[in-house]
């Protein structure tokens, strides 16, 4: 797989925000190239909002969001070296928005069909415990939760993100567990 950053950076001009299309890997080895563009920028005298669109990355690994949240704080608590302000803030995007979505009647997300063993495992009201999925259907749940965020057109609202959110709470409780 490439580690590399591979990013995108473009200024729409309509919404006064300078776009990063991040079309790599985010993660702690690339973390720094992405935080020395967005300084860059800063540098360039453009106080402009940031948009850092992470819904086409390969891979974004979750330690290097935790050191880039610290880095962008950091930039964003100053001034450029041209003396404006950098508060026009910088937000970081994992959802496609609405207006790359396909429209309605055009080729959107494939459903996902369920079979199998993991299907047999679903009660059919929805209401079973996550304590007593199995660690193989929890990890098949938290796969099919995941790939519906990546589509977000009619099935990921709230209650679908707080669904994986337990989902990965219930996977951490059984590996602190046994420990």
């Amino acid at each position: 797989m490439d580690r590399k950053l591979h990013a995108l950076v473009k200024f729409d001009v309509s919404t006064d925000a300078v776009e990063i299309d991040i079309r790599g890997s985010l993660n702690q080895d690339s973390r720094p190239a992405l935080v020395h563009t967005i300084r860059r920028i800063r540098r360039m005298g453009i106080t402009s909002h940031i948009r850092v669109d992470c819904s086409h990355a390969t891979l974004v690994e979750s330690q290097a969001l935790v050191g880039l949240r610290n880095d962008l704080n950091s930039i964003d608590g100053g001034t450029t070296e041209v003396g404006l302000s950098t508060r026009s803030g910088v937000s970081l995007e994992f959802m496609a928005r609405r207006s790359a979505l396909p429209a309605e009647g055009e080729a959107g997300p494939k459903s996902v069909e369920i079979n199998g063993e993991f299907a047999a495992s679903i009660d059919a009201g929805g209401s079973r415990p996550l304590d007593r999925y199995s660690d193989d259907e929890l990890l098949a749940a938290s796969d099919f939760a995941f790939g519906l965020l990546d589509h977000p057109t009619k099935s990921a609202g709230p209650e679908l993100l707080a669904r994986y959110d337990a989902i990965g709470m219930e996977i951490s409780r059984r590996e602190i567990a046994p420990a």
